[in-house]
């Protein structure tokens, strides 16, 4: 009789625990601000009322001018010497292999669009806020951009509202600068989910990745086959 009670506690403790993980409400603070050469990107995930807390900094991205290559900044970890940044190259080789790898996602994974939009669905975004200031040093070009900058912050807001819940008015400015190059934007929002939802996409991506039949294999693998034949 005792077993059977402690069984039926464990039971009950576990189906608690469930509820609370799909119940619980993840927030998500982006904040995103570029001017000239100065990148600040930090994303910070919260729940339990900012009792969990994770923030991860975008590495800071580099053009190489001498050469096809991007230079991203890599954080120091523990034990490392902090003040001294490190920075790793990325061809346009590596580029195209990551969107070559995206693509064959994209194509395997049947009725992907449908999970993401349903998902998208369930976003609420508040806060938005994105401020710009752009200039190409002529009057009448930075005018025209002005105009060129406000059509995509409109479409891109026509889209997001389409695709979540905004629920409340964006805040956004364009202010031009006439007289020099400049290039400068910050953009602020608040998206928040529930991580029942999260978990059920991840799983449905899942199973709808292990129906498909495998298409392709990796470079490597199909060189290894060939020496073997």
């Amino acid at each position: 009789m005792k077993k059977v009670i402690w069984v039926s506690w464990i039971i009950a403790i576990l189906l608690v625990l469930v509820f609370i993980v799909i119940v619980t409400k993840i927030t998500v603070y982006i904040d995103l601000r570029h001017a000239k050469d100065n990148d600040y990107y930090r994303v910070t995930f919260m729940a339990w009322f900012k009792l969990i807390r994770y923030t991860y900094e975008i590495p800071v991205v580099k053009v190489q001018k001498d050469s096809n290559t991007l230079l991203v900044e890599e954080k120091s970890g523990a034990g490392e010497n902090t003040n001294k940044d490190k920075w790793k190259d990325y061809s346009m080789e590596d580029g195209l292999n990551l969107l070559e790898d995206a693509k064959q996602f994209l194509e395997h994974v049947v009725g992907l669009h449908t999970i993401i939009r349903k998902f998208l669905s369930h976003i609420a975004v508040r806060n938005l806020k994105w401020h710009t200031r752009v200039g190409l040093g002529d009057a009448a070009l930075s005018a025209i951009l002005v105009g060129v900058v406000w059509s995509a912050k409109s479409g891109f807001v026509h889209l997001l509202d389409q695709y979540m819940r905004l629920k409340d008015p964006p805040r956004m400015t364009v202010v031009p600068a006439f007289q020099k190059m400049w290039s400068e934007t910050i953009f602020q929002c608040i998206i928040s989910f529930r991580l029942g939802q999260a978990i059920l996409v991840g799983l449905r991506l899942v199973k709808h990745w292990r129906k498909m039949p495998r298409f392709y294999k990796p470079e490597s693998e199909s060189k290894a086959h060939s020496v073997k034949t």
